[in-house]
């Protein structure tokens, strides 16, 4: 994603959108894995109680182990895939990038990853109708007024941290990167279910999701995406 031919020298601008890892696969066997895993998962908490009771295990042990200081610091990893806080952060950096390479391109896939993340999210959400840990059914479909299935922040913070990897790649060291795009989503799945905001298999979904939502961004060349002229200058 590149507004013009970058300079050379001194004060040069480096291009806009290198990608941040190596270039997702033109096969799609992967993403067809979380797919299915994702469904797998969905079928199983409908139909194989075990795996309720695992998730009922997790919640009662992290209700028990919940030291102030540990809660704190879980707090702050939740808050790592806050959708607002992450919406924020990600125009900041994408009216920062737009302005300095005169490019539309950067607002692309900031405008578009809010919308499938959202349109994903919530209407899994709204289908499964599944409770809290300590609000509601531990049970899919239970027609209750929470909608918890799959984890939101969990998804947010891999979709949004990836797209901000991708963005800030020219400007940062590939180890980086690789923090950047995959350390909050660890660390959100790790939070939320601590702290009993979702239930350890509601992370698990969140996870997938984001994954899948993250690589079908990366697939898309977004540098060489054609936009008329008057949308991609290059920098004065």
């Amino acid at each position: 994603m590149t507004g013009g031919t970058p300079r050379t020298g001194r004060g040069r601008r480096r291009p806009l959108g290198v990608p941040v890892l190596r270039p997702v696969p033109g096969g799609w066997w992967l993403d067809g894995l979380l797919v299915a895993a994702l469904a797998a998962l969905t079928a199983a908490l409908v139909w194989w109680s075990p795996l309720l009771d695992v998730d009922i295990a997790v919640r009662d042990w992290c209700d028990g182990h919940r030291p102030p200081p540990v809660t704190v610091l879980m707090r702050a990893f939740d808050y790592l895939g806050q959708g607002g806080a992450l919406i924020v952060v990600t125009l900041l950096v994408t009216g920062w990038l737009a302005w300095r390479h005169r490019t539309v391109r950067p607002v692309i896939p900031t405008g578009l990853a809010p919308i499938i993340s959202t349109l994903l999210i919530v209407g899994l959400k709204r289908w499964t109708s599944r409770g809290a840990p300590h609000h509601g059914s531990v049970r899919m479909f239970s027609h209750g007024p929470e909608e918890f299935y799959p984890s939101g922040h969990v998804s947010n913070a891999i979709v949004y941290f990836t797209v901000l990897a991708m963005l800030l790649a020219p400007y940062l060291p590939v180890p980086a990167r690789r923090l950047v795009q995959w350390l909050p989503g660890v660390l959100t799945f790790i939070g939320t279910t601590y702290l009993g905001y979702h239930w350890f298999t509601d992370s698990i979904g969140g996870y997938l999701l984001g994954l899948l939502i993250a690589r079908l961004l990366l697939r898309v060349p977004w540098r060489t995406v054609p936009l008329p002229r008057w949308l991609d200058r290059a920098p004065p």
